[in-house]
Formats: C-alpha cells, sequence, structure tokens
C-alpha cells in the first residue's frame, strides 16, 4: 500500500501541533506515523517534506527527525522492516538537493541523518562518498558559493565524525585509502579561508559586520575540525603523508596567530579554534604519539604552550582569573601534550605506539631521541620546573578566599583533584614526572629550596605561601627524594617542631604550613618513615585535630584526618604504638562529624572511622558502644544520600567484625535494617543490598547464638534466595551460617521451602555455590536425626536433582563429587533409606528403571579419583563399606567385588592419616583452591 504525499501531510501538520487543547489530535498524528514506518516509500516522502521550503519549519522538522530516528531503526538489512533497496537509492540521490536548506537547525539534523546513512553504506553500498562530498563542495567553491559549501562542510564533518570510530574492518581500511584525497582539499580550504577572515579587521569579525567574513571563518573552523579528526583517525603514520604534514605545520603557525589575537581583542571565534587545536594535538598524541613527535613543527608547538604557561603565569594569581575559564583550559592542554612527551620518553609502555615493521620501531626510536635530544634539554627541563614550582604550585588568593569562606568544599575539590580539568593540580602532576625523570637535575635544586626556606623566620604572608609552595614540592616529589632525604630526621627535627611548638602568637596564615605538614605526612608515611617515628606522627596529627587551637580550622582538621587514614590504612602500620592515640583519634573524629555540612565531608570522615575499626580489631570494643550511637543519627541526616548510607553500612560491618561475639549486643539496633533493606520492596534495595548482605553476612558469621533478631530475618533470607540474583552465592553464604547456627529451627520451620528452593538451583551451580549449597545439606545430617529432613529431600526433588547430576555427563566432576558426598553422609545415617530411595527414583522414571543403585554405585567408584580431600574418600570408603555389609540384594552383590577394592585402597592409602570427619565449616578448606564465584 503506497502512503499518499497529501495524507503524509497532513499527519505531519498535526504531529507538529504545539496547542495543548489538541493533545488527542497530535497524538493521533504520532501514532499514525509509527504505523507508516513499514510501508515502501515513507521515509522518501518524510525527506521530500522537509526538501520543501513552502512548507512550515514545524512541520519539517517533525520531518527531519522521524526520518533520522527511521535511518537507526530501519536502514540496517538486518532491521526489522528494513527499508527496501530501492528507496534508498531514491533518498541517496536526493541527498545532493538537501545541502540547498538554509535553517541551520534541520540542515545540522538532515548532517546526522546523512552521517547515520554512511555508517551502514559505506564503503559497500555508497564507496563514493566522499568523492560525492569533495565533488559537490568543490563546485561550490568554484561557484564561489559560501553558504553551499559551509553546508556540505557540515556535512563532510559528521560524516568523517561517525566513520571515524570504527577501528577495524572495511569501514576502516575504505576511510584510510580516502583520506589523503580529503586531508589534500579541505586542508587547502582551511588555511585559505582562515588567512581570510585572520588577515581582516579583527572588530569586524567580533560584532559579524560581515556576512562574508562570518562564512570564512565558520569554513575554516568546519575545515579544521575535518582535517584534525582525519589526521588522528584516518592514518596509520600520519606524518608519512605530505598533506597531513602541512596540515599539522599550518596549524601550529595559526596556534601563535590565534593567540597573539585573542590577547588583543577576544572572541568566541578565536576560542573555538584554539580549543579544538587542542583537542588535536592531544587525540594526535594519544592514537599516533610517534607521528606527532615526527611532525615538523611539534617541539615549537611545546613551546608556544610553554610561552603561554609564562605570560600567563601572573594572570594566574589575580582574583579574577577564575572568570577565564578559556586560559585554564588552554593551559591545561599544554601541561597534558607535556607531559604525553615526558611519557613518551620515559614510560616505556603507558604510550600506545604501534610497531608494524623493524622500520616502524626504529622511526620511534629516532622520534624519542629527537624529543630529548631537541625539546627536553636540561635548559627546557629547568626552566618548565621553575614555572610549575614557582607559579602553579603556590595557594592563590582565591584558593584562599575559598578556604575561608567554603573550607569543605576547598577541601573536597583537593581530595577530588580533577588533575585532567583543573590547572594547579594538572602542574602537580606534570611537577611530579619533572621530578622522578630528571632526578639528577632537578633533586639539588628543590631540596636546596627546602633547606632554605625551611630555617625561615620571616612570619609575612608572602614568606608562609613561599615556604607552603616549596613544601608542595617537597611533599608530591616524595618518590623522587626518599634517597637523598631522611624524612624521619625532617619529621623530627623541622615538622614536628613547626606543628608541635606554634605559639599563640603565630599569625593566622600560619595554617596553610600545618596543613601543608599534613599532607606531607599522607605523601610520605607509605614511602619513608621508620616505625619509631610512628608515635610522633600521631602527635602531629592529634595536634592538627584538636579544635580548641586557633590556628586548627575546618580545613586543618579534615586534612589531618585524611592523614590519619593514610597513616593507619598501609601496610607498615603496627597497632600497639597507635593503641595510645586511638581513644584521642576516635573522640575527635566522632565530634567532628556533627560539625560538618557536606554529605562528603560526612563521608570522608566515616570512611577514616571505618579504616581505624578495621586495623583496631577487638581493640575498638570500649568504644563500640559510642560509634553505634554516633550512627543512627548519622543515617538520618544522610536522607537519600545513598553513598553515605553505604559507607554507613560498610562501618558497621567494620565494628561488626571487629566486636566480634560482642556484636549480639547490638543487634536490635541495626538487624531489622538489614531486613529492610534486603527487602526487594524497599526503596533502598537497588543502592544498598551488597552493603547490607556483607554486613548481615558479618553479623551472622561472629554469632554465637541465633538471636530473635536474626531469626526474623530468615523469611527475607528465603525469598531473596528464591529470586535467584546476582548476589545467590552471598545469599548461599548466610544460610549456610543459619543452619550451622540453627539447624534444628531452620528444620522445622523453613526444611521443606530451602529444598525446593536448592534444588532449583541444581544442575546450574558453580563450583563454589555447588560447595556451599552441598555443605548446608551436610550441616542438617550431622546435626539432627534422619527423620528430620529425608521426607523433605524427597518430597521437594533435590534429592532426585542431586541423582540427575550425578548421571549428567555435562556436570562438572568437582560437583559430581559433593553430590556423592551428600550419599554418602545418608547412608552412614540409614543405608536403608538411600536404597528406599533409589527404588523411588527409578519408579518415577519413564519408563520405570530398576538400575538406579546399579549406576550410583558405578559412578560412586568411578568419581574417586577426582575426589582430593581426603575427608572425602575417606568418608566415602565408610559409605561403601556400610553398603558392603548391611545392604544384601543383587545389585550389591555384582558390585561387591569392585566396592570392596574400591574401600581397601582408600583405607590402605589413608592408613596411619588423621583424617577429622567432623564437620568442617571452613569453605576456604572444603573448596581446596576451587576460586570461583556464582
Amino acid at each position: 500500500m503506497a502512503i499518499d504525499p497529501n495524507d503524509l501531510l497532513r499527519v505531519l501538520q498535526a504531529a507538529a501541533l504545539q496547542d495543548l487543547t489538541r493533545e488527542a489530535e497530535r497524538k493521533a498524528a504520532e501514532t499514525q506515523l509509527k504505523e507508516w514506518e513499514p510501508f515502501a516509500g515513507f521515509y522518501s516522502l518524510l525527506q521530500d517534506a522537509f526538501l520543501d521550503d513552502s512548507l512550515e519549519t514545524d512541520v519539517r522538522w517533525i520531518s527531519i527527525i522521524y526520518f533520522k530516528n527511521g535511518i537507526d531503526k530501519h536502514w540496517r538489512r538486518s532491521a526489522p522492516n528494513p527499508i527496501s533497496k530501492e528507496e534508498k537509492l531514491e533518498i541517496r540521490a536526493k541527498i545532493s538537493r538537501t545541502f540547498g536548506i538554509l535553517n541551520p537547525q534541520l540542515a545540522t539534523q538532515n548532517a546526522l541523518a546523512i552521517a547515520r546513512i554512511s555508517k551502514f553504506d559505506f564503503p559497500v553500498d555508497w564507496p563514493t562518498i566522499f568523492p560525492d562530498l569533495l565533488g559537490l563542495a568543490n563546485e561550490a567553491r568554484e561557484q564561489e558559493d559560501l553558504v553551499r559549501l559551509k553546508q556540505i562542510l557540515v556535512v563532510l564533518n559528521q560524516v568523517v565524525k561517525m566513520l571515524s570510530i570504527s577501528r577495524f574492518g572495511k569501514a576502516r581500511m575504505a576511510l584510510q585509502h580516502d583520506t589523503p584525497a580529503v586531508v589534500q582539499m579541505v586542508g587547502q580550504w582551511y588555511f585559505y579561508f582562515t588567512q581570510q577572515w585572520m588577515n581582516a579587521d579583527a572588530s569586524a569579525i567580533q560584532n559579524d559586520h560581515t556576512q562574508q567574513l562570518a562564512l570564512c571563518a565558520d569554513i575554516g573552523y568546519l575545515s579544521l575540525k575535518i582535517c584534525r579528526r582525519l589526521v588522528v583517525e584516518g592514518y596509520e603514520f600520519a606524518n608519512r603523508h605530505q598533506e597531513a604534514s602541512e596540515f599539522f605545520q599550518a596549524t601550529t603557525l595559526h596556534l601563535n596567530a590565534f593567540i597573539e589575537k585573542y590577547v588583543v581583542s577576544p572572541s568566541e571565534t578565536l576560542e573555538q579554534h584554539i580549543k579544538t587545536l587542542g583537542k588535536f594535538y592531544y587525540d594526535l598524541t594519544e592514537r599516533q604519539p610517534t607521528a606527532f613527535i615526527m611532525f615538523a613543527g611539534c617541539h615549537d608547538l611545546i613551546r608556544s604552550y610553554l610561552t603561554i604557561l609564562q605570560n600567563q603565569a601572573a594572570a594566574f594569581h589575580q582574583t579574577n582569573f577564575d572568570q577565564f575559564e578559556f586560559w585554564e583550559k588552554v593551559l591545561v592542554r599544554g601541561l597534558l601534550l607535556l607531559r604525553k612527551c615526558i611519557k613518551m620518553i620515559y614510560g616505556e609502555g603507558t604510550v600506545t605506539i604501534k610497531y608494524r615493521t623493524p622500520e616502524d620501531r626504529q622511526e620511534t626510536k629516532t622520534a624519542i631521541q629527537k624529543l630529548k635530544d631537541e625539546l627536553c634539554t636540561d635548559m627546557f627541563v629547568v626552566g618548565v620546573h621553575d614555572i610549575l614550582l614557582w607559579s602553579y604550585l603556590r595557594l592563590r588568593p582565591t584558593d584562599l578566599e575559598k578556604w575561608a569562606t567554603d573550607p569543605e568544599e576547598f577541601v573536597h575539590d583537593e581530595i577530588l583533584n580533577s588533575w585532567e580539568y583543573q590547572l594547579r593540580p594538572c602542574a602537580e602532576k606534570v611537577y611530579v614526572d619533572l621530578l622522578v625523570n630528571w632526578k639528577d637535575l632537578l633533586r639539588p635544586r628543590i631540596i636546596e629550596a627546602f633547606n632554605n626556606v625551611s630555617m625561615l623566620t620571616d612570619m609575612s604572608d608572602d614568606a608562609l605561601l613561599t615556604k607552603d609552595t616549596i613544601y608542595c614540592g617537597f611533599s608530591i616529589g616524595c618518590n623522587a627524594l626518599f634517597e637523598d632525604i631522611s624524612f624521619d630526621e625532617v619529621l623530627t627535627n623541622i615538622f614536628a617542631v613547626q606543628v608541635l611548638t606554634v605559639g599563640a602568637d603565630a599569625p593566622p596564615m600560619y595554617r596553610i604550613i600545618i596543613r601543608r605538614i599534613a599532607l606531607i605526612i599522607s605523601n610520605w608515611i607509605t614511602v619513608s618513615c621508620a616505625a619509631d617515628k610512628r608515635p610522633l606522627v600521631y602527635e602531629i596529627l592529634a595536634r592538627e585535630l584538636d579544635p580548641s587551637l586557633p590556628l586548627n580550622d575546618t580545613v586543618v582538621q579534615l586534612t589531618a584526618t585524611s592523614a590519619l587514614k593514610c597513616a593507619v590504612d598501609e601496610w607498615d602500620f603496627k597497632l600497639d604504638l597507635f593503641v595510645p592515640y586511638l581513644e584521642l583519634f576516635l573522640v575527635r573524629l566522632i565530634d567532628m562529624i556533627p560539625k560538618v555540612e557536606m554529605i562528603e565531608t560526612k563521608l570522608a570522615l566515616l570512611q577514616v572511622i571505618s579504616v581505624i575499626m578495621e586495623v583496631s580489631e577487638s581493640r575498638i570494643l570500649p568504644f563500640a558502644e559510642k560509634i553505634m550511637q554516633l550512627l543512627p543519627r548519622l543515617w538520618e541526616q544522610a536522607g537519600g544520600e545513598h553513598i553515605l548510607k553505604g559507607a554507613i553500612l560498610q562501618s558497621l560491618t567494620n565494628l561488626i567484625r571487629a566486636t566480634e561475639k560482642e556484636s549480639y549486643k547490638f543487634h536490635s539496633l541495626y538487624v531489622p535494617l538489614i531486613g529492610e533493606i534486603v527487602d526487594p520492596k524497599s526503596d533502598m534495595h537497588v543502592y544498598l543490598l551488597e552493603d547490607a548482605l556483607e554486613l548481615w553476612q558479618a553479623t551472622i558469621g561472629n554469632a554465637q547464638t541465633a538471636t530473635p533478631e536474626l531469626l526474623n530475618l530468615v523469611p527475607i533470607l528465603i525469598e531473596a534466595l528464591d529470586q535467584s540474583t546476582e548476589t545467590l552465592r552471598v545469599e548461599l553464604t548466610i544460610l549456610e551460617a543459619y543452619v550451622i547456627l540453627a539447624p534444628q529451627f531452620m528444620a522445622e520451620k523453613y526444611s521443606k521451602l530451602l529444598f525446593s528452593i536448592i534444588a532449583s538451583f541444581i544442575g546450574n551451580l558453580k563450583i563454589e555455590a555447588c560447595h556451599i549449597v552441598t555443605h548446608i545439606i551436610e550441616v542438617f545430617i550431622q546435626t539432627l536425626p534422619i527423620d528430620a529432613y529425608m521426607i523433605s529431600l524427597v518430597d521437594t526433588g533435590l534429592l532426585s536433582r542431586m541423582t540427575d547430576a550425578v548421571f549428567d555427563s555435562y556436570e562438572s566432576s568437582i560437583n559430581v563429587t559433593r553430590y556423592l558426598t551428600i550419599f554418602a553422609r545418608l547412608t552412614l545415617c540409614d543405608v536403608k533409606a538411600v536404597v528406599w530411595f533409589c527404588e523411588v527414583y527409578g519408579a518415577s522414571r519413564v519408563p520405570p528403571q530398576a538400575t538406579c543403585l546399579s549406576a550410583l554405585l558405578d559412578t560412586w567408584v568411578e568419581k574417586i579419583e577426582n575426589m582430593g580431600h581426603p575427608r572425602m574418600r575417606k568418608l566415602t570408603a565408610m559409605a561403601l563399606d556400610m553398603i558392603l555389609n548391611n545392604v544384601q540384594n543383587e545389585i550389591v552383590f555384582a558390585h561387591r567385588p569392585k566396592l570392596t577394592k574400591a574401600r581397601d585402597d582408600i583405607m590402605a592409602e589413608l592408613e596411619g592419616d588423621e583424617v577429622d570427619l567432623n564437620i568442617d565449616t571452613s569453605l576456604q578448606n572444603l573448596m581446596s583452591g576451587y576460586g570461583y564465584s556464582v
């Protein structure tokens, strides 16, 4: 059935209605459009509609949106209701007419639609897409139709953007084939049109006085975007192609010109060009680092960024610098490029460098050597070091203002440390790279500066800021300096003195030194700090956490808590040295939480407390009640902040593990909360389930008796097990603990329900889960009389499912041995019950079989070799002996030689061994090294 164009037009007009009183009419039109999607010619008619400039813009907009979305859904051959080949040809034939669309929004959507077509059709069905677009663009260029040229470049840009995503296959190879021609032509346009508007009067560009210059700027910018993506993605080795090299060199010349022009007369056009060039260079170092180094002008480019860094150093410390977001982005981009260069020289694998041939490898070696010899000279490295240290590591007036007005936000930003986007953190990263890789050159400079400022007694603001700057370099450079500096001596003779002996007459600015020393401790304590100096570290941090001292404002205290976390959460931590300070730190941390406001701050403090609980183990017991009193209040304050609530649950988990058997005292306070979170109907279930299960596991694992609070959670546990989610392994472990703790209760109340659920798992269990499941059944067998569970095992089908698994040739041999262990346990309890079950199992088969016991005994003997644990092998021997001595039937008589030999071989093998036949509750021991998850 063909769609009438007039009908389509009426429906499109209805779909474009904005009048709320005609909502039903609009929805009916949308429904009709959806029903027409499978009809032949629908998308071609939509294309005609948005090409018709006599229609209202809203109608054309609806047409192009449905057209674009339809390409995604129906253009692919394998898609439901695919667009026919004939209609595709018709649509592609009309693409050239779409370049007459003047509305920029419609033109953009059209470009996106064409790009999506290229994704499916290039290179098989539309191999000439680039020659086609270049031909149309060149025609517009020759006719000096700049509007049409711009529209074609908009499309070409989207096509290149779409196709460059492909990393392999025909599309990648075809893109690389066409790239040189595109870069050759579009690169010339970039250079020509950029020169046109750059050589014009700056005010004309800024104020859009002439449409012609604005068009030149737009065409130049589009050309830049197209070429920069193709140079990065369209070549294997871009530096080996003349057109790519010429484009790169042109951009390096333009970058300086853009910067110079922007300093005199800032404009959005210049900002766009400078940012895009920065992205081009950075992407090139990511994808083709060798090509980047080998391009002529690469080193001059890096020096240009260094010059910008020097020129903006003074402005960086102006109070209004934050208003100039543009400059920060430019400077960060320059630092990132410099960091990439350093990584290329010293990274050894941290940078993606492709080797295809020995020549490629040699080219990379040449490029790196060139970088060392021509760019990263001693003078260059020292120059960058000094600029970063003295200009960009130094705290700014805006930093100090934020410290004073919003201390928590200041600390949060420092911890967050988004170094790829923020200037000072990025400068710190590059500074560390320099210090680590040019140790011999730079270490003497920072050590000399450190020794000089450490001896100064000048308390002026400028002197303290200078000292803080040097201390910053000393702090972040710890990995490069520890061989030449004894931190223990510096800690004792300098830092401890500067913190512990500071008087009341110290100026307010001195707090930046107090804070910096905490940061130094954070960095250095895991690198170089002797055990006998840890008490001195704790003394310093305890002093900085004292709220009664005037210099210890919020920033100082929060920084000290971060340092404290580093001090206790590291491999060389000695608990005995920390215990004398345990109460002091806990009291001050707990007292601090109600005083801070940001959720992130409360979370950070709680994490420190949690770490302290974890490392303090049973020593935390005297303070457990005070911590428990804090957590419910904090839970209420958290509201909908699930990240903080998750941290609270983790803290509870650590507290329960630390208090061990004494944790039962707190069950009434938090165990009901576990049930609330685990309940699928709870709002918290999605966000906090894993944390709640971990807390539940710790609680039941440390419980000495099954308290009423714990037993009340069993129905919720069974419901969770029945859902069989990705948390099944943890839930099974919790169930295992319940069965060990209260087997009689679990058997009487829930055995049938539990066995039914477990039966549904059999056949789909991974090894670890199978160990847990079979261990649960073993606990019932070993702790209760057989009458308490045997009927449930049979009636629920659990024993039948295990028997099916034993006979299943595809089941894991390890799992089969675990199921046979259950039969061994049952045999030792009541061998007649096992024989009876085999008869019932055989009778239930279709057709009935009388060979179940025979097959079971054959498999049992066969799988003995898969039983690695001596306990399991001895258990099997005892079960076989029970069968031989107590079952008198033809099947056992026929198997007697085989069973006797297997039993005697095992007993001879284990003769003299001390094998514990009691229940083994250690999952790790049961697994014997099989570290698999559910």
